[in-house]
């Protein structure tokens, strides 16, 4: 795996934290989520979020879309 992150781009900060809540509930650990651009000033959100599989990389990029994420990028 080139890199075991996938970072979610959400336009909506509550889209953003509704998606960790989401993320939470689904049993992804607390300390395998990042949370930034938390500023006053700044709207967009990026999650990222460790996965420990391809296949978690993908369930966690689905979960992040059907929650809001205007796209994913798993950065290598």
């Amino acid at each position: 795996m080139a890199s075991p992150r996938i970072v979610g781009i959400f336009e909506d900060p509550e889209a953003a934290e509704r998606a960790k809540e989401k993320l939470l509930q689904a049993g992804v650990a607390l300390h395998r989520i990042v949370v930034s651009g938390e500023r006053a000033y700044s709207t967009t959100r990026l999650i990222s979020v460790v996965a420990r599989s391809p296949v978690d990389r993908e369930h966690i990029a689905d979960l992040m879309k059907r929650n809001g994420a205007r796209d994913t990028i798993a950065p290598s």
